[in-house]
């Protein structure tokens, strides 16, 4: 049955208007509290679960998919890498709130004296690091554009491929790589070296089987070779962020007259 839409007065033939888009109004109950409710706390009914699972198992040829149109039941991609990355936030805050204790009780054990900032900025970076992989997917999407750009993918479609990759990953880390942390939290020795190598061998494998699989009508051993050259140029750019914010970082230390032996907390020789 027809009924007029209440957004622009058209005549709505089907569930939707054709001209705004607007749903057929129904009288609020039970079913419309549970699906907003649905849609605000567990964003379930967009396909977060479909496709994570999806991501989880074949993870280039969904982005493949998507990027060819296969949109429908998808989860908005980049929507994505923000509420995985919020639920590994989440994870660590809470059940690792204090992961600068574990570090300092491992250089402890090792007799290394280790400054108060230092340590700070790894309990800083543990707990959002995610989101800190997040605000890198456009710098790192321009280098995967150059260095696979005769494939035809442009800069904006790299933004998404980088997204399903950082989503992959992040996903592979919460269900294999916070356990483990969990687990092991008591333990800084092994705190320090088992998740980090876990996390390494994730990234070793996980990447280039991503790309394979994405440019699966190409080459395994030329995207291997696209995905090092990638690797140098991105290392290239980082040392000259790295020598750029060191510089004036330098200045700032001098233009304000601070140590920084007392800025480390580090003592002369």
């Amino acid at each position: 049955m027809s009924e007029i839409c209440k957004n622009c007065k058209e005549e709505i033939q089907l569930n939707f208007c054709g001209n705004c888009g607007q749903k057929k109004a129904k009288r609020i109950d039970r079913k419309y509290i549970k699906d907003e409710i649905q849609y605000t706390v567990f964003h379930m009914n967009k396909g977060f679960l479909y496709s994570a699972k999806k991501i989880l198992t074949a993870p280039g040829k969904t982005t493949r998919e998507f990027l060819q149109g296969n949109r429908v039941n998808h989860y908005k991609p980049i929507l994505m890498v923000f509420v995985v990355a919020g639920i590994s936030a989440f994870l660590t805050n809470v059940f690792i709130p204090h992961p600068e204790e574990i570090v300092k009780k491992y250089y402890e054990n090792h007799n290394i004296k280790m400054p108060f900032n230092v340590s700070s900025f790894y309990a800083f970076f543990f707990k959002y690091h995610a989101f800190i992989m997040l605000l890198s997917v456009p710098f790192i999407a321009f280098f995967t554009w150059l260095c696979f750009k005769k494939w035809g993918y442009n800069y904006y479609e790299n933004i998404v491929i980088n997204s399903f990759s950082l989503i992959f990953f992040q996903l592979l880390s919460i269900v294999l790589v916070f356990p483990m942390q969990l687990l092991l939290k008591n333990n800084a020795e092994i705190f320090m070296t088992v998740p980090t190598i876990v996390t390494l061998v994730l990234m070793v494998i996980c990447f280039p089987l991503f790309f394979i699989k994405l440019y699966h009508d190409k080459d395994a051993g030329e995207v291997i070779l696209r995905l090092l050259l990638f690797g140098i140029i991105l290392s290239i750019a980082f040392v000259i962020l790295c020598v750029i914010a060191g510089f004036f970082f330098g200045m700032y230390l001098v233009n304000n007259n601070i140590d920084p032996n007392v800025y480390f907390g580090v003592k002369p020789a």
